[in-house]
């Protein structure tokens, strides 16, 4: 593709390369001046592809609507030779992921300068009708060119999931788009975004930024989880000189509630610039009462009489005799035979109280404290100790269930672990999880067709590796396999069963509730038939 001539422009070389295409470098002059601009192309494997081919022009069709200092600004569109294709702004430098991997958390100043042009770049976006829905650090470029008072320019870039008010959205209701680490909690729990969803991740970038990692951290579904109701480490305990007010920022920002962040992006830039005034005058405050003093001291020194090296080393040495001999208070006191005594006493009997071993009781009562937030721990840690320790304990029943209720949340979180099917980790893995997903349907042509595509269209690509192989190890498999015997329907006759204990305990509407979700989510499929009827 290099030297390819797209209407005025000419590609020079390649910036870039990922699962949707590359992107490259383009040059051309006006004026007898040159001018460059970056080129995102889209494979050709894709252009058939709708979801793929749909997100594209969802980008060009938002940055069309966008014209902004802060955003990345769109030249021109077009298709040639069947290669759909935007030219866009170039911004010479790197993008925030690139500068906190390589540098560690980043000062405080810059994260703020950072965030106030942002805050810049959303709120037109937001008048505009566009929410960007994928706000994260790669998706911030750093020009290091300086622009109105700050030291540096940010560009927002990648639009291509952006939600349009009142436009068609490419997501059906109850997706869940966006990157994990940076996604707001209604988006995780697969509600429509709002503004305040953007300003929710733009606290999850200030939060990565600071403290050099992201607020939250482990797989996807993990990660849609904590995002809801986890809490994240305090910001002063990661980064002592941390302002109070920017900490305060981040929080109100990182609220699980959308009501409980700033109102918009405006209201959030006017706090985050009155932040850094005021500390652009305490630093220079602060810097002017230093040079004050080293000119005091200076002048002090100069009317100190001269001590001689004899008298100086005398006066140092009785100063030291003293301390040593005395000491302050504090250490008098600590050195007192009393006192040395009665700590001694005390280390020893916490020492004999921590590895005393626990009773009957005691473990029962730790695991029952436990069980319901983490029953595999409080079945290891003082059930299992309890029943190998007290085999004829009246308790036994009781704990054989709390066994099994361990032995169910392991594999579910098993279970969880192996689907990391609602926040796909790269587009590669979704779309290899959407043809197991249509063949299990019984669709096994279009599965199939997935696959053939995901693999022309990622084989090069290193990091869609494992997927192209697993969708080529598809492939190969018998066209009419599908999922049988009892590991399909395990948790089906459980829910069954479940359905079948509330009727016993005289619940037979939570019951009715549990057999007609099972009727509606195997509707089409003629095989659970006989499983439903049990």
């Amino acid at each position: 593709m290099i030297g390819t001539r797209l209407g005025s422009w000419v590609l020079s070389r390649e910036l870039g390369r990922g699962g949707m295409g590359c992107v490259y470098l383009a040059r051309r002059e006006i004026a007898g001046e040159p001018q460059l601009a970056a080129v995102k192309m889209l494979s050709v494997a894709l252009t058939h592809e709708p979801g793929f081919l749909q997100r594209f022009q969802r980008e060009i069709e938002v940055l069309r609507k966008l014209d902004h200092p802060n955003i990345v600004r769109l030249y021109e569109s077009g298709i040639h030779e069947g290669q759909h294709y935007y030219i866009m702004e170039y911004v010479g430098g790197s993008n925030f992921e690139a500068a906190y991997r390589a540098r560690g958390r980043l000062p405080w100043s810059e994260v703020v300068s950072a965030a106030i042009q942002v805050c810049q770049a959303l709120k037109h976006a937001h008048d505009h009708g566009v929410i960007h829905r994928d706000l994260k650090p790669s998706n911030l470029l750093r020009a290091d060119t300086p622009m109105a008072g700050q030291p540096f320019t940010v560009k927002l870039t990648d639009f291509g999931i952006a939600w349009v008010f009142a436009g068609e959205h490419m997501t059906r209701t109850g997706a869940i788009v966006g990157t994990a680490e940076y996604i707001s909690p209604e988006q995780a729990a697969g509600k429509s975004p709002t503004r305040r969803s953007d300003l929710y991740s733009l606290g999850a970038v200030l939060y990565t930024l600071l403290v050099g990692r992201p607020p939250f951290e482990g797989e996807p579904l993990d990660l849609l989880h904590k995002h809801r109701y986890g809490q994240y480490e305090r910001l002063s305990r990661l980064v002592p000189d941390i302002p109070a007010g920017l900490e305060e920022i981040v929080d109100q920002l990182l609220q699980k509630e959308p009501d409980r962040r700033p109102p918009d992006a405006a209201v959030l830039q006017r706090r985050l610039e009155a932040l850094q005034r005021k500390m652009d005058y305490r630093t220079s405050a602060q810097t002017q009462e230093v040079l004050a003093r080293q000119d005091t001291d200076a002048g002090e020194e100069e009317r100190m009489p001269q001590i001689g090296p004899a008298t100086l080393a005398a006066t140092v040495i009785r100063e030291e005799l003293n301390q040593e001999k005395y000491g302050g208070p504090v250490r008098r006191f600590f050195n007192h035979p009393v006192v040395l005594l009665s700590l001694f006493l005390a280390t020893v009997a916490l020492i004999a109280w921590a590895f005393w071993p626990a009773s009957e009781q005691k473990l029962y009562e730790r695991g029952l404290a436990l069980v319901e937030s983490d029953p595999e721990t409080a079945w290891e840690e003082y059930f299992r100790p309890l029943l190998e320790k007290y085999p004829d304990t009246p308790r036994r029943a009781e704990l054989e269930q709390y066994r099994q209720r361990a032995e169910e949340a392991r594999e579910q979180r098993q279970e969880t672990r192996n689907a990391r099917l609602a926040t796909p980790a790269s587009e590669a893995q979704w779309f290899y999880q959407k043809g197991l997903r249509l063949r299990q349907e019984g669709k096994t042509a279009e599965a199939e067709k997935i696959w053939r595509a995901l693999v022309e269209a990622f084989k090069e690509v290193p990091s869609a590796s494992v997927w192209v192989k697993w969708a080529e190890d598809e492939l190969k498999k018998p066209s009419d396999w599908e999922l049988k015997g009892e590991k399909r329907w395990k948790p089906v006759r459980q829910a069954l069963e479940r359905a079948a204990s509330l009727e016993k305990e005289g619940n037979p509407e939570a019951a009715r509730k549990i057999r007609d979700a099972l009727r509606e989510l195997y509707r089409g499929d003629p095989t659970a038939r006989e499983v439903l009827k049990e």
